[in-house]
């Protein structure tokens, strides 16, 4: 038999290019007897269907399942607590409390804020005539530094004169 033909409807499946007579092609062939050793691995890939087939639920299966659920229903579970559900009356208190501590934090920042604008206001009505008093003293200061500086460097340029010419 020439199993290039085979090959190459195996490297044609693995990369999707094949039909599903091809397809049926394959299964058939390697559910026969004479599949060569080289191609042994993919026998299984294409056998599935048909023992999957094969395969059935026995007839006493749904017996076992009913028994098993049965069993488990009437077993007490053993060191298992079980949890309360919380739901809004058991949660409530915490909910009014953290309400409370909102409101409370929000009227403190809205009073502290509203403090801070009157300040501020009121300090800008009386800086204006403050920052001109002191411009005025700090020219005021400057220039009787000046005025008292000027003369003694005049004096030390003319001492120095005074001593060369002597």
């Amino acid at each position: 038999m020439n199993y290039q033909y085979i090959e190459q409807l195996i490297e044609r499946y693995f990369e999707c290019q094949t039909t599903l007579h091809e397809e049926q092609i394959l299964r058939t062939f390697f559910a026969g007897e004479d599949v060569p050793g080289h191609l042994m691995p993919y026998a299984e890939l294409f056998q599935y269907e048909t023992l999957a087939k094969e395969e059935a639920l026995g007839e006493d299966f749904d017996q076992k399942m009913l028994a098993r659920i049965q069993e488990e229903a009437t077993a007490k579970p053993q060191n298992c607590k079980t949890a309360k559900p919380y739901n809004r009356t058991t949660l409530a208190p915490f909910f009014r409390a953290a309400a409370v501590v909102a409101i409370i934090l929000t009227i403190g920042s809205a009073t502290d804020h509203a403090l801070r604008d009157q300040e501020a206001e009121k300090n800008e009505a009386i800086d204006p005539y403050i920052r001109q008093a002191n411009i005025q003293n700090a020219i005021r200061t400057k220039d009787i530094s000046q005025a008292e500086a000027k003369p003694l460097t005049d004096s030390l340029l003319v001492q120095p004169m005074n001593e060369s010419t002597q």
